[in-house]
């Protein structure tokens, strides 16, 4: 709480008023926190790395391999260091979007806080499945200020972030084209699929445009992003080295968490500076910077085990959340978000964010990230809920069986219908594509 002392003008003149507000600010050592739980392994190696060079105070009390010798200590040239071989970090598609909104932009702390758990919500493709009305509920907020959230949002890079579908994100990066063809915007609200299909005289009859026109239009729309998040996925396969480990703990249905300790730092004080700092004077130059190194050791210690904690509540209870996904497969993936595991946590969900961000976890069935836990899907909130993971499972299996006549998208979504799966032709389009799946038309052929 802090006393504001401001002008107002009053009964035409100005007078010096004295007002009580709240304001969070938060200090080098909160600030210092918050970013060593988003840290991902590599960085945080090479953040400790720093430190242990800046600070005589630390010791690594467990690492196989120092960056410095200390006191009866050596190096062996045998040390093998597996976070070495770990993948760098490239920056991802919410890293891009969250330093824009916070350094570029200058809105008030309500709505980018609204405009961050947007960002939290985006596939890998830059899409926002959530409409208005959810987002409004989950956030607790009016639906015009989640409306204006996404505004905010679609003016980022790149363009088409936060689209809904493919033809609104076309056209979010078609209206920043400099020269934008007149019939680019057409061709994307009308005849997406004709343009797929190559119809050129269909489309020739229905614009009444010459051919030349219609492919210079569609040679545009080609140049377009259909899906503006990929950009920040790696393009070639890395290794990384798993934060967490989750095995089956015997007991049937029952999982055991584990932190994996070559991705955790533990450091210690060294003993001998302590002794040390314990027998110097504070007020001499050379107490005051014992002190100090001392303090920051210490401050560093607690967050790292802070990191470690909060990591293995997050990973314990998504086990919890996605049972049904550590027993049978991505299949099984429930529809989650943040919020949800926030508040089984009593956290808040930018923690989550945080914690989840750029950690891996090993499981039986392969090594995710563990922002993959939170996918968006249908009937959110009931027992047949599904994510959009176990969706496109079953549209796999449906084309996989479809026979001689090949399903039509609105087909397929009848017969999602049918399983009490509300998803629309479109979406079984998005899917589709998604899986490099042809259309029936082609998968005819």
């Amino acid at each position: 709480m802090r006393q504001v002392i401001f002008m107002r003008r009053a009964y035409g003149g100005f007078g010096m008023l004295q007002q009580q507000r709240t304001k969070l600010h938060m200090t080098p050592q909160l600030q210092q926190a918050v970013k060593i739980l988003q840290m991902p392994a590599p960085e945080l190696r090479a953040f400790i790395n720093q430190q242990l060079e800046d600070n005589p105070m630390l010791e690594q009390a467990d690492w196989s391999t120092d960056t410095r010798k200390s006191t009866g200590s050596s190096r062996s040239s045998s040390d093998y260091d597996s976070l070495q071989h770990v993948a760098g970090q490239t920056e991802t598609l919410e890293q891009h979007l969250l330093e824009q909104l916070n350094v570029d932009l200058d809105e008030k702390e309500e709505m980018k806080r609204i405009v961050r758990y947007l960002i939290g919500n985006l596939d890998a493709s830059g899409y926002l499945s959530l409409d208005d009305q959810q987002l409004a509920v989950q956030l607790e907020v009016d639906q015009a200020l989640v409306a204006q959230a996404f505004q905010i949002l679609r003016k980022l890079e790149p363009a088409g972030v936060g689209a809904r579908s493919l033809s609104e994100c076309l056209k979010l990066q078609a209206e920043r084209l400099p020269e934008c063809h007149p019939l680019l915007m057409q061709l994307i609200e009308d005849f997406l699929e004709d343009v797929a299909a190559s119809r050129i005289h269909k489309l020739k009859q229905r614009l009444k445009a010459s051919e030349a026109d219609i492919t210079t239009a569609i040679a545009q729309l080609k140049s377009l992003q259909p899906r503006p998040g990929a950009a920040f996925q790696a393009g070639a396969p890395g290794y990384v080295l798993p934060d967490v480990i989750v095995r089956s703990a015997g007991e049937e249905g029952q999982f055991a968490v584990m932190l994996h300790d070559a991705a955790f730092p533990r450091l210690h004080i060294n003993a001998e500076y302590e002794k040390l700092t314990l027998n110097v004077n504070r007020t001499e130059e050379t107490g005051i910077f014992l002190h100090t190194r001392r303090s920051a050791a210490a401050f560093l210690i607690r967050c790292l085990e802070q990191r470690r904690a909060t990591l293995l509540r997050v990973t314990r209870a998504i086990v919890e959340e996605q049972a049904a996904f550590f027993r049978f497969g991505p299949a099984q993936l429930r529809p989650m978000t943040l919020l949800d595991i926030a508040d089984k946590l009593g956290l808040h969900e930018s923690t989550i964010s945080r914690a989840a961000s750029g950690k891996f976890a090993l499981t039986a069935w392969g090594t995710y990230e563990l922002g993959f836990f939170f996918p968006t899907g249908f009937n959110k909130g009931l027992d047949d809920a599904i994510s959009a993971e176990s969706v496109k499972a079953r549209l796999k299996e449906l084309i996989r069986t479809e026979g001689e006549s090949p399903y039509s998208d609105q087909q397929l979504a009848d017969a999602f219908a049918q399983d009490g799966i509300p998803i629309s032709r479109r979406t079984v389009t998005k899917y589709r594509e998604s899986l490099g799946i042809a259309s029936s038309i082609h998968r005819k052929r």
